[in-house]
This record gives C-alpha cells, structure tokens and sequence, in this order.
C-alpha cells in the first residue's frame, strides 16, 4: 500500500494536469471537474488510515478508472481531437456532465477492484 502523502502527490499532479488541459488560464469551474481525484483521494486516505487492503483495493479501482476516463475526455479538448472544442458552440459542456459519468465508471472500478481483493482474500 502507498502512504497518504504519496497518494496526495499523485491526486495532485492530476488535478494540476486537469487544469492544464482545460486550456483556460482561470478556471474555477475545476473544482466541479476535479471530483473523481477528491473522491479517490478521501477514500484512499480512509482505506489506508484505517488498514484495511480490500477498501484500498477497491478505491484503487475507483482512481484508476475515473482518472482514466477523466483524461479521456480531456486529452481531446485540449488537443482538439476531431474537433472536440472548436467544433460547436456548446462543447465545453462535457465539463459539466462527464465529472459525474467518471465519477459513476469510478464505482464500477470500485466494484471490479472489491471483487479482485474478495477473490484473493484480501481483508
């Protein structure tokens, strides 16, 4: 298991990444689209605080998807993949539903991450 104040280093560099690939010199709409990195970051701390290896297990799962589907959607904007900003008017509404699509993918990965540790024993 990683210590707290590496998993903080590691939340925080994707949420610095985050709000760069947005492209806009002030943001304060990161906050919404930083949810999953809060999300996994309380529950990481939790699991670890409380050592229990099938909680972390779980909301490993959970970071990784989120975070992986969090860049899914903002690698495109910032790099303008097919179009994704300068397409439509109404573009830069993916930060406003995607946060809660990764947020829902991220219970999913913690399912699947739960059900790994489940089959290995893990307590």
């Amino acid at each position: 298991m990683i210590n707290q104040r590496t998993a903080l280093y590691i939340l925080i560099i994707c949420a610095v990444m985050f709000y760069g690939l947005a492209g806009v010199l002030f943001n304060p709409f990161i906050i919404w689209t930083a949810l999953p990195l809060y999300i996994a970051y309380f529950r990481l701390r939790a699991a670890i605080q409380l050592q229990s290896r099938l909680k972390y297990v779980g909301f490993l799962g959970f970071s990784l998807v989120s975070i992986g589907f969090s860049l899914f959607y903002h690698l495109p904007w910032f790099f303008d993949w097919w179009g994704t900003k300068t397409s439509s008017s109404t573009s830069a509404l993916i930060f406003i539903f995607l946060p809660v699509y990764a947020v829902i993918l991220g219970f999913v990965g913690l399912f699947i991450g739960w059900t790994i540790g489940m089959f290995r024993g893990l307590q």
